[in-house]
């Protein structure tokens, strides 16, 4: 199984929003996806619905001792689950993100997991605290969505130094892929990160799919869902999603079965 950690060193870079959306693309595609929140704010909760925000979580798992069955919400979509974080207190916030530290509860998680999921997708809290470098140490491969502003670039080389430095520590967590994120292309500013993104890392580091500033983000936290529930006919934007899973799936060496993804006869 694979274990995918969203993180950045900044803030605000729609850190929460990948990793929700992507989770929804990833199990439209076809792969079981645990979706997990490491964020004490609870932001994927927040993202949804209050019954998720409510219910227990990881802190019951790691620092209560409630079985992992008992904490994970299934979801309208088939194939992805929901593991959120639970109701911390602001007085246990720091204690709970301590308890992430050594990877070893995350480790544990997926561990369990493996059983009924392909792939975990882990939304961590922004910087490099305590909380994110335990999803790290934990995690085969991280995700750094970069937004397309000057601050965001100028941050890309603490988050790669971090995972350096992991490494050479025993972690096996490998660079997925750096994603950007609030691109607007008729933006001047905007592209010129873009370009310097692009021309800064090699082939394959990059992402060629990007996502885009939209109001339509904007519409689907209001209504607690991914973009691809919007609606019936969800906003051209939700395919993006699929865009990055589907060029996400060989940088994680997530091989299909042979016949999973043969052509399809319109007629009978």
């Amino acid at each position: 199984m694979k274990n995918l950690v969203i993180a950045s060193q900044k803030g605000g870079v729609g850190k929460t929003t990948v990793a929700l959306n992507l989770s929804f693309a990833c199990a439209q595609r076809g792969w079981k996806t645990l979706l997990v929140d490491t964020d004490p704010q609870g932001g994927i909760g927040l993202s949804l619905t209050k019954k998720v925000s409510d219910a227990k979580g990881l802190l019951d798992y790691v620092m209560g001792n409630t079985p992992l069955s008992e904490v994970i919400i299934t979801t309208r979509q088939p194939g992805l689950a929901l593991l959120p974080v639970g109701r911390i207190p602001v007085q246990e916030t720091t204690r709970f993100s301590n308890a992430l530290a050594d990877g070893a509860g995350l480790e544990k998680v997926a561990a369990e997991a493996s059983t009924d999921f392909d792939i975990l997708i882990v939304d961590t809290p922004a910087g490099v605290g305590a909380g994110t470098l335990g999803a790290l140490r934990a995690a085969t491969h991280v995700l750094v969505p970069m937004q397309a502003e000057p601050v965001a670039l100028r941050s890309s080389s603490l988050m790669l130094d971090t995972i350096s430095w992991l490494r050479g520590t025993g972690a096996k967590v490998k660079l997925a892929g750096l994603l950007l994120t609030m691109l607007q292309v008729r933006d001047r500013n905007s592209l010129i990160v873009a370009e310097d993104l692009w021309s800064k890392f090699p082939g394959g580091v990059v992402f060629d799919a990007t996502v885009p500033r939209h109001p339509a983000f904007l519409q689907a936290s209001t209504a607690g869902v991914p973009l691809g529930l919007l609606g019936r006919q969800p906003p051209p934007v939700a395919k993006i999603f699929d865009q990055v899973a589907a060029e996400l799936e060989p940088r994680l060496e997530m091989s299909r079965r042979e016949g999973d993804d043969a052509p399809i006869s319109l007629v009978e």
